[in-house]
């Protein structure tokens, strides 16, 4: 038996169990990947210590738990056609059955069945199905993935960046559902978290005109201001007195934005969405992306329908999408160079898992490291 080296979630909320495993061999259609980063952000940590919600479920424990990976093909499968040995690849960990109607249609981040490897899937006896066909997680020094979940980095993305894809990439779909693009306004609720910040960066990338941004902590929000030319991020702390929506009228020169992208993480407040919601120019457009946000989001029929708004969910991104976004960042048109990498060893893992955990902001980019 060859074996390698793995993080096993064994029981929920205890520390992760570091051990060895049989390496495992690549199907026909399946690619074994040597795992050089494996991204951590707080929702790891929350799902490890309270669990993924009410509609999805754990994977089997013990499991060899995480979710994004970047790193380079080590072994392909017979039937593997335009991928090879020595790609640097990032590791798309959304798994579909490939034939449900969703799936057929080509939207296979909506397969009613779907899961995220090894992280958690929907509590179907379907949906548990498939979470158990992938069981090994980014933080392992080997993992076998279907050759279509591939996408081949270029070798202007360092590693560290391309194993953070996963949240990018949700950011990326998320700006595209809000309609962005040259001369738009975009306003970002949660924007000094993880998906927070790659909003920024896409956002700016994708040639906004002005963004606004609303979060808690004062020193990422400064930061996060003076990502672009001064004017054209604009930011205020959710703790500040005064009328929100009066400054955001104040800012859009009274029409309001034209988007809004709505990340705020676990513990936010639905509330604060709903008044966001109305503050939005006509026509505008809304991406929810945190699951983790309790309550519900009203407003009046009437207004609504009066101002044609339209209010979509945004969980993750499909194949088309991450292969943009990847080449917009490789060619430098979305700029991820405020990333700070904070690395750790695999035997580090619970010490990275604890700074996550932390909610360091979203300009950190944890990474566990496997081979190390």
């Amino acid at each position: 038996m060859t074996g390698m080296r793995v993080a096993q979630l064994v029981e929920q909320g205890k520390p992760l169990k570091v051990t060895t495993i049989e390496k495992p061999n690549p199907g026909p259609k399946e690619v074994l990947v040597k795992v050089e980063a494996a991204c951590l952000v707080p929702n790891a940590a929350n799902i490890i210590t309270k669990g993924p919600g009410h509609y999805y479920t754990l994977p089997k424990l013990p499991s060899v738990f995480g979710l994004d990976a970047a790193g380079v093909i080590e072994a392909v499968g017979e039937n593997v056609i335009g991928l090879k040995v020595g790609d640097r690849v990032y590791v798309d960990p959304h798994i579909s059955c490939g034939n449900c109607k969703q799936c057929r249609k080509g939207r296979r981040d909506l397969c009613n069945r779907g899961c995220l490897r090894a992280y958690f899937g929907i509590k179907t006896p379907e949906g548990k199905a498939v979470l158990e066909q992938y069981p090994i997680g980014s933080l392992s020094q080997y993992l076998l993935s279907p050759d279509a979940n591939i996408a081949v980095i270029p070798p202007s993305i360092d590693i560290n960046t391309a194993a953070r894809f996963g949240y990018i990439g949700t950011s990326y779909a998320g700006l595209k559902k809000c309609g962005m693009g040259p001369g738009k306004t975009l306003l970002i609720n949660g924007v000094t978290g993880t998906l927070g910040y790659a909003a920024v960066a896409i956002a700016l990338g994708f040639g906004c005109t002005k963004i606004l941004g609303i979060g808690r902590n004062k020193e990422r929000l400064a930061e996060i201001e003076g990502m672009a030319t001064k004017g054209r991020i604009v930011v205020r702390s959710s703790e500040d007195e005064g009328d929100l929506i009066k400054w955001i009228k104040e800012q859009t020169n009274g029409s309001g934005p034209d988007g809004l992208y709505d990340c705020l993480g676990n513990g936010g407040d639905s509330d604060s969405t709903a008044k966001l919601i109305s503050s939005l120019a006509r026509g505008g457009r809304v991406a929810l992306a945190a699951g983790g946000v309790p309550g519900e989001i009203t407003n009046t029929y009437g207004k609504i329908m009066a101002q044609d708004v339209s209010v979509n969910g945004t969980l993750w991104f499909n194949s088309e999408e991450i292969d943009e976004c990847i080449e917009l960042i490789g060619a430098g048109v979305i700029d991820f160079s405020f990333l700070k990498h904070k690395l750790f060893s695999l035997d580090e893992v619970n010490d990275a898992f604890k700074t996550v955990g932390d909610r360091p902001g979203g300009a950190i980019n944890v990474i566990v490291q496997p081979q190390v």
